[in-house]
C-alpha cells in the first residue's frame, strides 16, 4: 500500500567569511499531522478484520489500517509494501518475500514473518468460516519461515495471478490466534501496522481514525480522518455542499450540480461492475434461456444515460474496460423483447390471466434485493421491475441494510436475484473466484453458477504465464459468460470524489480512494 520515503541527510555547510562565521541553523523539526478531514459515506464498515472483511466498504476502512505484503497503485501496478522485494523461480511455484524490519503493530509489537502465515493460514484454512476468498489460496502447498523476516510460499501449481492475491491485509498473530474471525472483539477494535488507527467507533454515526506517528513509510499528513455515516445519499450531497462534509463520492444523479461548486477539487475514475445476479440453483434461472431472455428485456443506456446521466460506461464483464484482459468483442446485450419472449415461451412460460408468465402452475415471481441508502440504486431497482414487468416477470424490490444484504444474504446465497457492485481486480482471475464450481462451497461463487467448460478456462488461465496466451483464455472466458448469462452486467459507475481544494496528494485508484492516504496533506 504504501512506499517509504527515504529522507536525505541534512548536510550543514559551514561558510567562512572574512573575519565572521555565521552560527548554524537549526533545523526546524518536521513537522506532524495537522487537521480533521471527516469524510461522508452511506456506506458503514462491517468487521474490521483483514481475514474476513468482505465487501468494498470495509476493504476501504481496512486500507487505512493494515498494510499488505504487495500493494496496488493508481495505475493497477502492484508495488512493495510490507515485502520489500521477493523472487519467483522458474517454475513460478516458490516465492520468497524479504519483509521490511521495524515495523510496529499498533500496539507497539514487532511485525514478523509469523504474522504473515499466520494471516495466509488462517484465510485458507477449512475450519475457519467466513473468511475472504479462500479459493484464491488453495493452491498454496507450504509457507516457512527462514527467519522472522523471509517468508517463503511453495505452490502446488504455478498461478500467474498469486502475486496480486497478496494485496490482503496482514493480521497480528499475537492478538487473532485462537480467536473467533468472525466475531472477535477486535473486529471493532482492530490492530494494525497502517497508516491510521481507530480511535472511536459509534455505529450509525461516524468511525474515527487517528493518525499513527510511527508509521514505517512517509508520516500520515492529517492528524484525524472521520467517516460520517449519513442516511441516504440525497443528505450526503446537502452536506458536502454545505460544507458539512469535507468529502465524498458523489451520488451520480449529483455530479452535475455539485461539479458547478467552485470550493471543490474533483477526481474521477471507474468503478466496480454493477450488475444484477441470479442464484442460477434457484428454478426459475437454472434455464439459460431464462437468463438470456431477461437480459434482453433490459435497456441498459436508459439506465445509463437516463438514471445516472451518462456518468458511467456499459459493463460487459467484471473486467474493467480499457484493461489488458478486457475483451471489446463482447458487447453489451440489445434490449429486444421479441427475442426476449421467444426465449421465454422455449422454456415453457406462457402468459397468465393476470398477464403474468406461468408454468407448471407456477408464477413468474421473484424478489430483487439490494441495499438501502442509495437512492440511485433505489431508482435503477424499480426501473428494472417496471422493464421486465413488460415481458410478464413479476419482480418484487427488497431494499435490505448493507451489511445486512451482504453478510445474511449475498454471501449464504439467500436470494433469488441481487441488484450489486462488485470490487475491481487488479488480475482476471477473480473469475476463478466468481464462477468456478469449486468457489461455490467456499461461499465466494454465491451466484452459484457452474459450467464445466468454463471451469477449464480458469484453471488454464490461473497456471498461464505468458501474457498473450493468457489474455486469449480471458477473452474466450468474457465471451462464454456473456453467452450463459449467470449475471447481467449493466454498468461501471464513472466514480467522482469531490474534495476540498485544502487536501492535497489524493490520488484515486479503480481499487481504492484510500491507498496513498499517509500523502495526503491539509493546506
Amino acid at each position: 500500500m504504501k512506499t517509504s520515503r527515504v529522507l536525505g541527510s541534512l548536510i550543514l555547510a559551514i561558510l567562512l567569511a572574512a573575519g565572521c562565521m555565521p552560527q548554524p541553523a537549526t533545523p526546524a523539526p518536521p513537522a506532524g499531522p495537522t487537521g480533521t478531514l471527516v469524510y461522508g459515506t452511506t456506506a458503514e464498515p462491517s468487521r474490521l478484520n483483514p481475514i474476513v472483511g468482505p465487501e468494498v466498504h470495509t476493504k476501504a476502512a481496512l486500507d487505512l489500517i493494515f498494510d499488505p505484503l504487495v500493494a496496488v497503485d493508481d495505475q493497477l501496478a502492484l508495488i512493495p509494501a510490507l515485502a520489500t522485494r521477493w523472487e519467483i523461480s522458474a517454475d513460478g511455484r516458490q516465492y520468497v518475500f524479504h519483509l521490511r524490519q521495524g515495523v510496529r503493530w499498533h500496539d507497539g509489537q514487532e511485525f514478523t514473518g509469523e504474522d504473515v502465515k499466520f494471516t495466509l493460514d488462517t484465510i485458507r484454512d477449512p475450519n475457519v468460516k467466513g473468511t475472504i476468498a479462500k479459493t484464491d489460496y488453495a493452491g498454496i502447498q507450504e509457507i516457512t519461515l527462514p527467519d522472522k523476516y523471509t517468508v517463503k510460499i511453495t505452490l502446488q501449481a504455478p498461478d500467474a495471478s498469486f502475486l496480486s492475491k497478496l494485496t490482503v491485509g496482514i493480521a497480528p498473530k499475537h492478538l487473532l490466534e485462537g480467536q473467533d474471525q468472525l466475531n472477535t472483539p477486535f473486529n471493532r477494535k482492530p490492530v494494525g501496522t497502517g497508516p491510521y488507527m481507530v480511535e472511536e467507533w459509534a455505529s450509525g454515526q461516524q468511525l474515527r481514525f487517528k493518525a499513527n506517528r510511527d508509521y514505517w513509510g512517509t508520516k500520515p499528513g492529517i492528524e484525524t480522518i472521520i467517516w460520517k455515516f449519513l442516511k441516504d445519499s440525497n443528505i450526503l450531497t446537502v452536506q458536502l455542499l454545505s460544507g458539512e462534509v469535507d468529502a465524498a463520492a458523489v451520488p451520480s444523479t449529483d455530479i452535475g450540480r455539485v461539479r458547478q461548486e467552485r470550493n471543490l477539487s474533483f477526481f474521477e475514475t471507474l468503478g466496480f461492475n454493477t450488475y444484477i445476479g441470479f442464484n442460477n440453483e434457484h428454478p426459475l434461472f437454472r434455464d439459460r434461456r431464462v437468463r438470456q431472455a431477461l437480459n434482453y428485456g433490459l435497456d441498459k443506456p436508459a439506465i445509463i444515460n437516463g438514471i445516472l446521466e451518462g456518468q458511467a460506461v456499459p459493463a460487459t464483464s467484471e473486467i474493467l474496460p480499457n484493461t489488458y484482459y478486457y475483451n471489446p468483442n463482447v458487447k453489451p446485450w440489445p434490449r429486444d423483447l421479441n427475442r426476449a419472449r421467444v426465449l421465454l415461451a422455449e422454456a415453457g412460460w406462457r402468459p397468465g390471466t393476470d398477464g403474468i408468465l406461468e408454468r407448471d402452475g407456477q408464477k413468474f415471481k421473484f424478489r430483487l434485493l439490494t441495499n438501502s441508502g442509495d437512492k440511485v440504486r433505489e431508482e435503477i431497482v424499480l426501473f428494472i421491475r417496471q422493464q421486465w414487468r413488460e415481458l410478464g416477470v413479476d419482480v418484487e424490490p427488497v431494499f435490505l441494510e448493507l451489511n445486512t444484504f451482504i453478510n445474511d444474504y449475498v454471501l449464504k446465497s439467500n436470494f433469488e436475484a441481487i441488484f450489486i457492485g462488485s470490487s475491481v481486480n487488479v488480475d482476471p482471475d477473480f473469475l476463478f473466484r466468481r464462477f468456478h464450481t469449486s468457489s461455490i462451497a467456499a461461499g465466494h461463487n454465491f451466484l452459484r453458477y457452474s459450467n464445466p467448460e468454463l471451469d477449464r478456462l480458469l484453471e488454464q488461465g490461473r497456471r498461464e504465464a505468458n501474457p498473450e496466451r493468457r489474455r486469449e483464455i480471458y477473452f474466450r472466458a468474457q465471451e462464454l459468460i456473456y453467452q450463459e448469462a449467470p449475471s447481467i452486467p449493466i454498468f461501471h459507475p464513472k466514480v467522482v470524489y469531490a474534495f476540498r481544494p485544502q487536501i492535497s496528494g489524493v490520488k484515486p485508484s479503480p481499487i481504492s480512494l484510500w491507498w496513498n492516504v499517509e500523502e495526503w496533506r491539509l493546506r
